[in-house]
């Protein structure tokens, strides 16, 4: 060992040398950072700088901490001017959010008097264009201001509703109640927990009676058993008493429910003798017969109703029994003399739509297999106020009885849940629904949806660009050099050339593109269209087509060439998820480069993950080390006092936490990794000699081939007949 080690070894603790070491091996001058006074994990900070080639004299100083200095690390790695938040005084948390709006273009400096969580719901609020700096003003803290701020970004009048002793999570309640048309003024009261807030909100979503239940002196456990009770029908006026707990009126109800669904004991029938009759009344005593011994000359319809009297049957006397037997054509035979009504289960709600609910968007298929794109139907469109739904309310069963007189309860019908949604309004009569805006209409599940549709007749250089918050509807044809781009679906009837297309939902292109190198579409969700050629085509989702040519395609989902005459040939194309072609390439040869399954993308993507996972790790044990020092060198009552003991004690803390998403991160990237695994090119037509196929990047240049799947099977591409 040499002097100099010695000396490092004297000095430095062992984190400290391996982070000095590591720094010679990449050839760093160690001595920026080679300082006693330097902690491990705020030396491993220096080094990463240094070797990312940045001034790290900007933040080399004792004065900042590890995470401070990662703050400013990270943003002159971006390119930003960390000057306006590297300084000593403002903690990490608050330079994290500088730097974070810095990247979006907004300056938070001014608002550094805020504390980290609130100055994190400013910059959320900024980006989305959200005004919340009254509220801020008001004293409301970061758990409301993140409820509040989601409120506005779905244009909820909140404000009227709000009060600063709600937590959170109560907000979240009115916002959901508000999201849905409710009336939430029942609820809207801070004598009400945020639990009891929920019971009472799904109880209006379901239509019950909330009245019995929406009192403060409930728990929401109560509420819970009351509601739910309602729900299923149940009379809960044997247990709505405050003097039972929840789990008594769970027992309560679960008994009640049981004995509503269970079926009635059946009991033998009964034969029940006067001087001169016989009557049999039934187990369940819906029917009563009569039987009249042949010995008995001539009866009297007030002989019959007295013997029927006598032995309780009492309603649902059949009169033609009672004239057969008068008449004498009844004796020496059972006769029908009473039969009971059986109860009548109301109707249920339902509601009734003024709207095409089921607009079928899949393409029509053509005899040779081809798409038909000018048949889909994207979307039914309504006006602003149009009438869109309205709910009818479950009716109330009729009630039945017995020949003995019991009454049988008819049972009401089960209600609807409210729509949730948005784009529409709720009236006062809570059951009529008009849209609030013009736009395109939706309905999955019990989810209504009016999203705002602008409608174009076509798009040039002369009529200009268009950004729109909704979807775009376009009737004509776009020119090349334009830009369209839409928060959700873009439908275009005419032919696109080299425009620049991007949906935050998806795209329908009924003729299709024809971009000449130029332009580039891109779709959060699905991209359909009759042809592309040489077009720039991204999906989140799915991309179709009858053929392409000449393009670069890329579906994080599958794509698909459809009919006899489809053809996929030339450009690169990347499917994750799946090819499925009629005919691959051309007997031209044109240059053709299919990319299928797990792609470069997805494995930096996993391959980040696990750095990030190893250099958490790292840094949870230098900091583990300090800890474990800290309470070697120093009696709990000293070092407690102490701040940077209590900085390294938080800072454990939150890597812990940025650890557990990473394994949850890992965990997600691995299952999707997983179900990639089986992706495959189905080629039903012609797959021409010279295509370059890289399944999960194993790489297969195609012979001549005739309707086969290729697919990965171990570490070899593998061909199957179909």
């Amino acid at each position: 060992m040499s002097a100099e080690e010695m000396l490092l070894e004297k000095e430095f603790s062992a984190d400290q040398i391996r982070e000095i070491d590591e720094g010679r091996e990449k050839g760093l001058d160690v001595s920026v950072y080679a300082k006693k006074e330097f902690m491990a994990i705020q030396m491993r900070q220096i080094r990463m700088g240094m070797m990312e080639g940045l001034p790290v004299e900007v933040y080399a100083n004792t004065d900042f901490d590890w995470f401070q200095m990662e703050e400013i690390r990270k943003g002159l790695v971006a390119g930003l001017n960390t000057g306006i938040y590297a300084r000593p005084e403002i903690p990490y948390d608050k330079m994290r959010q500088v730097r974070k709006g810095l990247l979006r273009g907004i300056d938070l400096t001014p608002y550094l008097y805020l504390n980290a969580g609130v100055l994190k719901e400013l910059r959320k609020a900024l980006v989305s264009k959200i005004n919340i700096v009254e509220y801020i003003n008001q004293g409301y803290v970061e758990e409301q201001l993140k409820e509040i701020r989601l409120a506005l970004e779905k244009k909820l009048d909140i404000s009227k509703y709000l009060c600063k002793d709600f937590r959170g999570v109560s907000i979240c309640e009115i916002a959901n109640g508000l999201e849905r048309g409710l009336d939430v003024s029942v609820y809207a009261d801070p004598k009400f927990g945020w639990q009891q807030m929920r019971e009472i909100r799904i109880g209006l979503e379901n239509r019950v009676d909330i009245t019995i239940y929406a009192r403060t002196l409930y728990s929401w456990q109560q509420m819970k058993e009351i509601r739910l009770g309602l729900e299923n029908g149940i009379d809960v006026s044997s247990y709505k008493s405050l003097m039972y707990t929840a789990k008594e009126m769970q027992k309560a109800r679960i008994r009640l429910q049981k004995e509503a669904e269970s079926e009635p004991v059946k009991k033998e029938s009964a034969v029940l003798r006067t001087d001169q009759f016989i009557i049999t009344l039934s187990g369940d005593e819906m029917e009563a017969y009569i039987e009249v011994p042949g010995s008995i000359q001539e009866i009297s319809r007030q002989e019959i109703a007295d013997a029927l009297k006598q032995k309780g049957i009492t309603r649902g006397i059949c009169e033609s029994g009672m004239g057969e037997l008068v008449s004498g054509n009844g004796f020496d035979k059972k006769i029908l003399i009473a039969k009971g009504v059986k109860a009548q289960h109301g109707r249920d709600g339902y509601y009734e739509f003024f709207f095409r609910t089921q607009v079928d968007k899949s393409p029509k298929l053509l005899p040779d297999g081809s798409v038909d794109y000018q048949s889909i139907e994207w979307f039914e469109m309504v006006e602003a106020g149009q009438k869109l739904a309205y709910y009818h309310d479950a009716e109330e069963g009729i009630c039945g009885y017995t020949v003995t007189g019991r009454v049988i309860e008819g049972k009401k019908g089960k209600e609807q849940s409210v729509l949730a949604g948005r784009g529409f309004i709720l009236e006062e009569d809570r059951k009529t629904y008009t849209s609030a805006v013009k736009g395109r209409v939706d309905l999955a599940k019990n989810r209504l949806e009016v999203s705002r549709l602008l409608v174009v007749n076509e798009i040039t250089l002369a009529t200009g660009n268009i950004t729109f918050d909704g979807c775009i509807y376009i009737k004509g044809n776009v020119g090349t050099g334009t830009s369209i781009t839409a928060t959700e679906d873009i439908m275009i009837d005419g032919f696109v050339e080299g425009a620049m297309i991007e949906s935050g939902g998806s795209i329908l292109l009924r003729q299709g593109v024809n971009a000449s190198g130029n332009g580039f579409i891109k779709a959060a969700k699905d991209v359909t269209g009759s042809f592309f050629e040489a077009a720039k085509v991204y999906a989140n989702g799915n991309i179709q087509a009858n053929y392409c040519l000449n393009c670069d395609l890329y579906a994080e989902g599958q794509i698909t060439i459809s009919g006899s005459k489809g053809t996929l040939a030339g450009g690169t194309i990347t499917a994750i998820k799946g090819l499925f072609a009629y005919n691959v390439g051309n007997r031209a040869g044109i240059p053709t480069y299919l990319k299928i399954g797990v792609n470069e993308a997805i494995l930096q993507n996993g391959m980040r993950i696990e750095n990030k996972l190893k250099e958490v790790n790292k840094e949870l044990n230098i900091l583990g080390n300090a800890y474990t020092d800290f309470q070697r060198k120093y009696l709990p009552e000293v070092r407690n006092t102490m701040e940077m003991y209590l900085k390294i004690e938080s800072a454990i803390y939150t890597k812990e936490k940025e650890l557990e998403k990473l394994y949850k991160a890992k965990a997600r990237q691995d299952d999707a990794v997983n179900k990639i695994g089986c992706a495959r090119a189905v080629v039903r037509g012609n797959l021409f000699e010279g295509i370059i196929i890289e399944i999960d990047r194993q790489r297969w240049i195609s012979p001549s081939l005739t309707n086969v799947t290729v697919r990965r099977v171990n570490d070899r591409i593998v061909v199957f007949s179909n």
